[in-house]
């Protein structure tokens, strides 16, 4: 998390392979599904669910027996994320797999997966819907020693701390700075619409920040990640969260 002292394809054929890639990190899991590392819970897409926030859907599978039922609910393409404690960074390191279009690769990525965690009894499969966005963006906070809690709005996804392309503000937030937010960073002509692009909906988002704003106030972790939260024609998502306590 950025510091705050400077502020007050949808393929179903089997011929179709999956990608794999990034994904925020992740560490052993909880009795109820949700992740933990070093003690600290971070997929906690409950936690996101309590104040409103949009995820995607998703569940939490030990077998290839689950894995099918959750598939069968969330219908396809997937994405497959492992849950490791030896893969806490999945960055460059193959522990998911995107676009997953039928049973077949899900059984294949399923099983790849699985074996990459071999000796982890604790290891599982977050299956999610694959929904990949026309922009991703990272919604976040953190405790400031001097501000308290604060609110973060960036461009998401593996390229945040290249870019640096950030706004943070200190809760707690209304919609004036909400929108404040959004409108300050460097990538807002492209939120905007640049190019005949379709804007995005800035409602939506400062709820978005706002939402968080609350959690921050309320539940007060050390910090918070929602990266990427998906830019669609059908809403925002978040894909991943981290919550450190």
């Amino acid at each position: 998390m950025v510091s705050a002292k400077n502020t007050a394809r949808r393929s179903r054929n089997k011929n179709h392979r999956p990608q794999t890639g990034y994904c925020a990190g992740a560490g052993g899991h909880a009795p109820d599904g949700r992740v933990r590392e070093n003690g600290a819970r971070t997929m906690d897409f409950d936690l996101l669910k309590r104040y409103g926030i949009p995820i995607l859907p998703h569940a939490i599978a030990k077998d290839i027996g689950s894995a099918r039922k959750a598939a069968a609910k969330i219908g396809f393409p997937l994405a497959l994320k492992l849950i490791s404690s030896r893969f806490l960074h999945k960055t460059d390191s193959g522990a998911l797999a995107l676009n997953v279009g039928n049973e077949h690769y899900l059984r294949t990525e399923f099983e790849r997966l699985m074996r990459m965690a071999k000796g982890d009894k604790q290891a599982s499969i977050l299956v999610q819907a694959y929904r990949p966005g026309r922009f991703e963006l990272i919604v976040g906070g953190r405790m400031d020693p001097q501000f308290g809690p604060v609110v973060l709005l960036g461009t998401g996804g593996i390229y945040t701390e290249v870019l640096r392309d950030i706004s943070l503000r200190v809760c707690p937030l209304d919609e004036r700075e909400a929108r404040a937010m959004i409108r300050s960073l460097k990538s807002y002509p492209i939120l905007a619409g640049a190019r005949g692009r379709k804007p995005v909906d800035e409602a939506a988002l400062s709820r978005i920040l706002m939402r968080v704003s609350r959690l921050m106030e309320n539940e007060r972790p050390a910090e918070l990640d929602l990266n990427p939260v998906l830019v669609r024609d059908d809403g925002l998502w978040a894909a991943d969260v981290r919550v450190l306590r």
